[in-house]
């Protein structure tokens, strides 16, 4: 169970994460365990993955490879060309056989079999100095966050954080992308919200990593070299969460307003 959260920004990208991992044998959950389910690769990767935590660790490394290979280097590529490049690679080398190793276990172990070959990732990598954001579903197929799709969100909480970022993207930041302060705000509500909502396996601690400009980059020489990903510590969290509070009391209170105040109390419509 999980949920895993990636927003473009105007000057970055955020992902968030729960941060419970559930343990299971033939698809019967024993236990829950905390966890970190977000990676920094290389000072300037982050990747998420939902699904089994070995094909996870496989994905990880994968993408990892590919960014260290000299012969094509991933941050050299265009978007399309890069979402081709892990595409294949994530496919051909792991989505793929185990998919087809679960085929021909599904006769002997049931569905379990095609739960332990389903993954979605969510990842975000400079690509020629630009920040960019991608999730790959069941079968690998990727698809890049854009100005006018600039959050994605995977795992079991899904269901429930996918309205709600529409809901604050609807509020706070309509009709542009987000700032990094702006989106790692949403991803912590959204994170909290979950939390609090879901029937089972979306748990504290939540984890929020960053790509974001290195302090030391140079406006004048635009390179991969200049984003670095970073964890953000748990006082940067804690100032999150108490606006985060401070909203939903502004939420509570607004009802209890009363007429000739300061703020006019609006009232509920009865019901027809």
């Amino acid at each position: 169970m999980t949920l895993i959260i990636g927003i473009k920004c105007s000057d970055g990208i955020v992902m968030g994460a729960d941060g419970a991992a559930t343990f299971a044998t033939l698809g019967q959950p024993t236990i829950r365990q905390e966890t970190k389910k977000l990676d920094i690769l290389e000072n300037r990767i982050i990747v998420g993955v939902s699904g089994p935590i070995g094909l996870g660790q496989r994905i990880k490394a994968e993408i990892e490879a590919l960014w260290t290979d000299s012969r094509t280097p991933l941050g050299d590529q265009r978007p399309a060309d890069a979402m081709k490049i892990i595409r294949e690679a994530l496919w051909n080398k792991h989505i793929g056989p185990e998919m087809q190793v679960a085929h021909i276990a599904l006769g002997a172990v049931g569905q379990s079999a095609i739960q332990s070959a389903i993954a979605g990732t969510v990842t975000c990598m400079p690509l020629k100095g630009l920040p960019c954001l991608f999730q790959f579903d069941q079968q690998g197929a990727p698809e890049e966050a854009t100005d006018s799709l600039p959050f994605v969100s995977i795992g079991s909480g899904q269901p429930i954080a996918d309205p709600f970022l529409a809901f604050l993207r609807r509020l706070f930041w309509p009709n542009s992308l987000p700032t990094l302060n702006d989106g790692i705000f949403t991803t912590a509500w959204t994170l909290y919200h979950a939390i609090k909502t879901h029937p089972g396996g979306v748990s504290d601690p939540m984890q929020i990593v960053i790509l974001e400009k290195a302090q030391n980059y140079s406006a004048r020489n635009p390179t991969n070299q200049m984003w670095k990903a970073r964890e953000l510590q748990e006082t940067e969290l804690y100032e999150h969460m108490e606006s985060i509070k401070a909203h939903e009391k502004e939420l509570i209170d607004f009802h209890k307003i009363e007429p000739d105040t300061e703020k006019e109390k609006i009232p509920i419509p009865e019901p027809s």
